[in-house]
């Protein structure tokens, strides 16, 4: 390998984080501070996010030689595109490629072969690779789409509390009063999950996706209001990757792999299964699939050996 003393970067960006590494030739990693949100279409403050990220990447002792970038919204919003593209530029004099962030997660589930990988954090997405090419559902954003998200989670267990609060659902067996006392101290009185929402300092899609951990903890406890959300969050899931398979000429069963958050949830990747079979392991992470890849830009040649070494630590520091 060339550039003997240089590293290679990643990044993998998405609605409520930041996350970046960097790798050198002989396989050893570093892992930068993670960041906020870098999603343009949250708002003002994505730009602050990124160029953080890259400064503190480039500041690596012996600099880079690639990078990699997973960017949320990419090639979705051309005047957010361009904006990104120009801060890319202006920052990164080396060679570099910038992508949608689960086109990154793809890229290291399946290491360009064909398959599914369905998303399921802050936003939802199918994307698949196959004999028709690449193909991409959903990801439309919260105002209209994301359905099976964290987001989707959150808001519908909100949905459902608001209207067992004021009686148009029937109070059951406590699902209402058990996620207001899983929101803490500022969810009072009669209207517990809006006075929730009022008190949160940051980002509302951030707030309403980190619910899906409480719903999917409720899941546990038994309460079937919050297992009727999942299993309809992996309905939804299921609908995008089939679409996503069929653009992509792939017929059932197909491979298929899974990245975000929600998918932590036992009972969603359970549900997801029984329709679609048993996913397959990311063969490696986004990061690792990103540095994989930049590796290649410098032109290092990476074997199968480094790249899982390089996977191998990323897991164990993340």
């Amino acid at each position: 390998m060339a550039d003997d003393g240089k590293w290679v970067a990643a990044m993998d960006g998405g609605g409520t984080k930041t996350a970046a590494a960097l790798a050198n030739q002989h396989g050893e990693v570093t892992i930068l501070p993670r960041g906020a949100g870098c999603n343009p279409q949250d708002g003002p403050g994505w730009d602050g996010v990124l160029r953080e990220v890259l400064t503190s990447a480039l500041a690596v002792p012996g600099g880079l030689a690639a990078a990699v970038l997973g960017l949320p919204g990419h090639g979705e919003v051309p005047a957010h595109d361009a904006a990104a593209l120009a801060l890319l530029h202006d920052l990164l004099r080396l060679p570099f490629e910038a992508m949608n962030d689960v086109f990154l997660a793809h890229l290291g589930a399946f290491g360009g072969d064909s398959g599914v990988l369905i998303l399921s954090g802050t936003g939802s997405m199918a994307v698949a690779r196959g004999p028709q090419g690449q193909a991409r559902v959903g990801g439309w954003g919260n105002a209209f789409g994301d359905e099976g998200s964290a987001f989707a989670i959150g808001r519908e267990a909100l949905l459902v509390a608001s209207r067992i609060l004021d009686g148009r659902l029937p109070r059951g067996e406590g699902f209402a009063e058990a996620l207001s006392a899983r929101l803490g101290e500022h969810a009072q009185g009669a209207f517990a999950p809006l006075t929730w929402l009022m008190a949160q300092p940051g980002s509302a899609r951030a707030a309403i996706a980190g619910l899906a951990r409480e719903v999917d903890a409720l899941a546990e406890e038994g309460f079937v209001e919050a297992r009727i959300i999942l299993n309809e969050a992996a309905d939804d899931l299921v609908w995008q990757a089939r679409t996503a398979a069929r653009q992509a000429g792939l017929s059932e069963p197909f491979r298929w792999s899974h990245a975000g958050s929600a998918f932590r949830s036992r009972t969603l990747l359970t549900g997801v299964g029984e329709e679609l079979g048993p996913p397959e392991e990311p063969r490696l992470s986004a990061l690792g699939g990103g540095l994989r890849r930049a590796a290649e830009l410098a032109g290092w040649s990476p074997d199968a050996d480094w790249a899982a070494q390089v996977d191998g630590q990323l897991r164990a520091l993340a």
